[in-house]
């Protein structure tokens, strides 16, 4: 039977919580257990309920679970939020049981089979160590004592995050775990009900967060110039990118604001290099006109959007995914643009590269949309094989001078109509030839132009880059069909995209062991709208679902808008609650569908 356990510490922002989550979740990775974290806090500086949650296993782990197995509760809030979800055999660790702020009910919890573990983590940090920020130290060194994770892990992960502030530091820290380890051998009986098995092989993986692949993955797609205005979620894209740009010759500007941010990124592209932008929501609101001018000007650019619960300032540090309107059709006029949408962080890297691609090769604007769960969730990743990576990179069509016969050069246009609809690219400075760049219609030649004639000429033209996208990235559809055979006929088929896929997936693992057969189809390409893949798999069933983390149902309108899926097929299923889904719901919802239809 597979190891699986998942702890949540929560509390208080600012008293540690998320930390305390980051070091147990590198410490298991460094042991070589798959890890996945959940990550929740309030937009205040300091304050609000918080949580870091940490799942581990020693198989895959494609969501964060549908609980807790042990809770450590920092204080009383932490305590009120989660006891409707302590079930029988979950452990409580809680601030007691003295100089906490809460006493929990402890013979009705006995009852229910929950086993309590009290430590009294603030009074230890204040008076045994001396120093209340330890806290959230006592608290991970009790879990690793009472469960028999290896406490070396956790003082090397200490050393490594500290050893940068001196050697007081991480001694302060040190001693704060010989407190906790001397309070639960000297004052707890332990009940083992989780226990870690051991260390695993070691895995070549790295360990990284959503944000951090996303920059990861653009400075591997050879990204030069990076522009954005500071916005949570999306703020630590530009964090993490920074560093590594600087040392490749890149160039990273701080914008006034997310208009001037994508101003330079279309800038920088016209120019001839690859350029990129984070932000979130009310930026992606704010940058559709240019977005508009990269479509017209057929200028490659990537513009990561981190989304978060809106609309208007909405809540800046939740998950959502209801930007899939604005990304896809938020310009005005018809223009060219493409969607994408990782489902967890692995993808998060390799799809910003796949972003750039795309950007390069249908020279146009390429909106990549993650959220704000997926940007703090961290995964041990396998390590990426860069010269591999590199060696498949999609570079821009440009001219260069002296490449081009002086007879041909007059031939040439930067908007030349061809069969594919693919024009050659003219860098200034570069390129043997000049043009317009400018918001304006134009004719071949770059020229202002406003006939019927060259109107209808230059639209086709820009849709026809990217009217076969679907055929020539099947890459960027999933699909998920489990044991049916061609033509088999499934019980239900579930679309779905972005974070919500992975967790579907765990969802579908486990339908499928009750013997419910289940088509699948996770669309990465999520505009253009990948019509044949979603009518092929709504064709092997007669109930389509579509869980999604919005009101409105993005990708079910967009299936109802775009493809010839019968509208009575589809079945939408949204949460819009600012956190994700869990697969207990899609596997019930799944469930629910199933029963309703045998009983009618």
């Amino acid at each position: 039977m597979a190891f699986d356990l998942t702890i949540k510490y929560a509390g208080e922002g600012g008293e540690g919580v998320i930390s305390s989550g980051d070091f147990t979740m590198r410490a298991a990775a460094n042991l070589g257990y798959d890890v996945v974290t959940f990550k929740s806090f309030p937009a205040e500086i300091k304050g609000g309920y918080a949580l870091s949650q940490v799942r581990i296993s020693d198989e895959k782990i494609l969501s964060q679970g549908d609980g807790f197995d042990i809770l450590v509760a920092f204080n009383g809030e932490a305590y009120e939020v989660n006891k409707p979800l302590l079930r029988k055999g979950n452990v409580l660790i809680w601030d007691g049981p003295e100089g906490g702020d809460f006493e929990p009910e402890i013979e009705e919890l006995e009852e229910k089979g929950v086993i309590l573990y009290a430590v009294p983590m603030s009074k230890l940090a204040k008076e045994e160590v001396g120093a209340y920020i330890t806290k959230n130290v006592i608290a991970m060194a009790s879990v690793f004592t009472l469960f028999d994770f290896p406490i070396e892990v956790l003082k090397e992960e200490i050393v490594k995050k500290f050893s940068r502030k001196g050697e007081d530091v991480v001694n302060l820290n040190f001693k704060a775990i010989e407190v906790a380890q001397k309070y639960i051998k000297e004052n707890i009986k332990k009940i083992d009900p989780y226990k870690l098995p051991g260390p695993k092989p070691k895995k070549d993986v790295i360990i990284v967060e959503g944000n951090e692949a996303i920059a990861l993955g653009a400075a591997a797609a050879g990204v030069k110039v990076f522009a954005a205005y500071p916005i949570t979620p999306a703020t630590t894209v530009g964090n993490y990118l920074a560093p590594i740009i600087l040392k490749t010759g890149g160039y990273v500007y701080q914008a006034e604001d997310e208009i001037s941010s994508m101003a330079i990124v279309v800038g920088a592209s016209f120019a001839g290099v690859k350029a990129m932008t984070a932000t979130s929501g009310p930026g992606v609101s704010l940058m559709q006109e240019l977005i508009g001018l990269a479509s017209m000007t057929e200028t490659p650019a990537v513009i990561v959007d981190v989304q978060r619960g809106g609309p208007s300032t909405g809540m800046p540090t939740k998950h959502d995914q209801a930007d899939l309107f604005a990304a896809a059709l938020g310009g005005h006029g018809d223009d060219q643009r493409v969607v994408i949408a990782p489902t967890n962080v692995e993808e998060n890297f390799h799809l910003t590269i796949e972003a750039f691609n795309l950007a390069e090769r249908y020279q146009l604007p390429v909106l990549f949309l993650t959220d704000a769960s997926l940007s703090l969730r961290a995964e041990a990743i396998p390590t990426p094989n860069i010269k591999e990576i590199q060696s498949k990179l999609i570079e821009r069509p440009t001219l260069k001078k002296g490449e081009v016969n002086p007879e041909d050069i007059q031939n040439i246009y930067r908007y030349q109509i061809t069969e594919d609809g693919l024009s050659p690219f003219l860098a200034p400075g570069e390129s043997p030839k000049p043009y317009t760049a400018t918001g304006l219609e134009h004719g071949e030649n770059s020229y202002p132009r406003t006939t019927p004639k060259e109107r209808t000429e230059m639209m086709d033209k820009r849709f026809r880059k990217i009217q076969n996208i679907e055929d020539e990235n099947p890459h960027l559809i999933e699909w998920d069909l489990g044991d049916l055979q061609e033509g088999e006929k499934a019980d239900i088929a579930i679309i779905t995209w972005g974070l919500t896929a992975s967790i579907a997936k765990e969802a579908i693992q486990r339908l499928r062991k009750k013997g419910i057969k289940v088509a699948a189809l996770y669309p990465k390409l999520v505009y253009p709208v990948p019509k044949k893949a979603i009518e092929k798999v709504a064709s092997m069933a007669d109930i389509v679902l579509v869980p999604e983390a919005n009101y409105m149902g993005h990708l079910a309108k967009f299936i109802r808008m775009f493809t010839d899926v019968p509208p009575s097929k589809i079945v939408q299923f949204n949460i819009y609650r600012g956190e994700p889904f869990i697969p207990k719901e899609i596997e019930e919802k799944v469930e629910e569908l199933l029963g309703k239809q045998v009983q009618a």
